[in-house]
C-alpha cells in the first residue's frame, strides 16, 4: 500500500523531463495545484508549447544535461526513454536528495505514484490502487467525474481543440508515497487519534517507524531520514528546516510542511483520498466522504484489484507494448457472460451496486477464484 498524501505546491519548484501527453498532463496538475514549473524536452505538446510561449511555464528546448535536477522541491521523468528516466532518478533523488521524485511506470525508481485526479474546482478526490490495477482506477475516476459533474484532468487546456491558460486552482497536489523501509519519524507529545490514523498507515505501507516524544529529540535521529510527522511545528521545525529535503506534515499547521494526510477511504489497495481547496468546506468533504466510503468501503474494491494485481506480472510479459497491456484488462474486465442478444459490460458495482451479472468483478468479491482464474487464462490464451 502507498501513503496518500496532497501536496503543497505553491510556488514551489518542479521539473518535468519529457514533453509528451503523459507529460503535458503532470504540468497541467502541477500548475492547478500551484506549482512553479519548468520543463526539459526538444519536443512538446500543442499546449506545452503555447503554455511556455504565453510565459506559464518554462521551456527548455534540448535534451537533459547533468545538473538539470537541482534544486526543485518536485521532479518528474515522464519521457519514452528509459535511460533516460532512470537518470533523472539517480540524479533527483540520490544525488540531490530530492524527497520528491516520479519515473512514470516505473515504481522502483519512485519515491511517490501520481494518483488518478477528479475536482470541480472546490473538491478534490484522488484514486489509487497502489499501481495493481490502473484499469480499474480509470472507471473509478470517471464514474467520480459524474458524481461532482467534474471536468476530466485529462481534457483540461483545451477548449473546441484549441489550447487555452491553466489557472492555479490552488489545489493540493496529490500523491501516494512509496515508504517501504523508509525511515520515517512521528514526534508527538500524546497519542492523538490523528496520530494514530497517520501511524497506523505509515506501518500498513511498511515504513520504517520511529515515535517519540520532542524533548526526546537529538540530531541523529533525523539522519536518513524520508518524512516527519508531528503533531506541533515548533517541535520539529528546527530539525526539519535545516534539512529542507525530509518531507514533513505539522498537524498543527498543514501549510507550514510540504503536505498533509487527507480524509480516506480505504478498502486493502484501493484508497480514495478527499480534501478540499478551502477551509469552509469541511461538511462538504464530511458529507462525501461518508458517502464514498458506504459505497467502496468492504464491498469487494480491495479483493478485486488484489486479483488483477496477482495475475499482472504475467499479463505484463504477455503483451510487447502498453496498448496492448491496456487493451486486453479492459477486455478482461468488462466481459459479461450473457445470453443476451446484446453485449453487456460490467458495471463494477458503480452505477449498480446490486449488479449480480455474471463477470468477473463478481467472481472475485464472492470468492469464485477458481473461476475467475480460469477466465482470465483462456481470455489470455486467446489474446496471445
Amino acid at each position: 500500500m502507498f501513503y496518500p498524501a496532497h501536496i503543497n505546491l505553491q510556488d514551489r519548484k518542479c521539473l518535468v523531463v519529457g514533453g509528451g501527453t503523459v507529460a503535458e498532463r503532470k504540468v497541467v496538475a502541477m500548475l492547478l495545484s500551484g506549482g512553479d514549473v519548468t520543463v526539459i524536452s526538444p519536443d512538446a505538446t500543442e499546449l506545452l508549447a503555447f503554455l511556455a510561449n504565453i510565459g506559464t511555464i518554462r521551456w527548455h528546448k534540448r535534451q537533459l544535461k547533468s545538473g538539470d535536477t537541482n534544486g526543485y522541491f518536485l521532479v518528474c521523468a515522464a519521457t519514452d526513454f528509459t535511460d533516460i528516466n532512470s537518470a533523472v532518478f539517480t540524479e533527483a533523488h540520490e544525488k540531490n536528495k530530492i524527497g520528491f521524485v516520479n519515473v512514470v511506470d516505473v515504481i522502483p525508481q519512485c519515491t511517490f505514484a501520481a494518483a488518478s485526479v477528479v475536482t470541480d474546482g472546490e473538491i478534490l478526490l484522488s484514486i489509487s490502487t497502489s499501481g495493481e490495477s490502473p484499469a480499474t482506477s480509470r472507471r473509478i475516476r470517471e464514474h467520480l467525474e459524474k458524481l461532482l459533474h467534474a471536468s476530466s484532468l485529462y481534457t483540461l487546456g483545451y477548449e473546441n481543440g484549441e489550447p487555452v491558460p491553466i489557472e492555479n486552482k490552488g489545489l493540493p497536489y496529490p500523491a501516494y508515497l512509496l515508504l517501504e523501509n523508509r525511515k520515517c519519524v512521528v514526534l508527538c507529545e500524546q497519542k492523538t487519534p490523528e496520530i494514530e490514523r497517520r501511524t497506523s498507515l505509515l506501518n500498513r505501507c511498511g515504513a520504517s517507524v520511529v515515535r517519540m516524544a520532542p524533548d526526546e529529540m537529538k540530531p541523529h535521529h533525523f539522519e536518513d531520514v524520508f518524512l516527519v510527522i508531528a503533531d506541533q511545528s515548533s517541535a520539529a521545525g528546527a530539525f526539519c528546516e535545516s534539512k529542507d529535503t525530509i518531507i514533513r506534515e505539522y498537524l498543527d499547521a498543514p501549510k507550514a510542511g510540504t503536505h498533509f494526510t487527507p480524509e480516506l477511504i480505504i478498502d486493502n489497495n484501493l484508497i480514495i483520498s478527499v480534501s478540499a481547496r478551502r477551509s469552509i468546506d469541511t461538511d462538504k468533504v464530511k458529507h462525501l466522504h461518508k458517502k464514498l466510503a458506504s459505497q467502496f468501503e468492504n464491498n469487494g474494491y480491495g479483493v478485486f484489484i488484489e486479483f488483477l494485481g496477482t495475475r499482472r506480472s504475467e499479463i505484463l510479459k504477455a503483451f510487447p507494448t502498453p496498448k496492448r497491456r491496456a487493451d486486453f484488462f479492459e477486455m478482461l474486465i468488462d466481459n459479461v457472460e450473457t445470453n443476451n442478444a446484446e453485449p453487456q459490460t460490467c458495471c463494477l458495482g458503480l452505477t449498480n451496486s446490486t449488479c449480480s451479472a455474471e463477470c468477473l468483478f463478481n467472481w472475485v468479491r464472492q470468492g469464485k477464484l477458481e473461476r475467475a482464474n480460469t477466465f482470465t487464462s483462456n481470455l489470455l490464451d486467446a489474446q496471445r
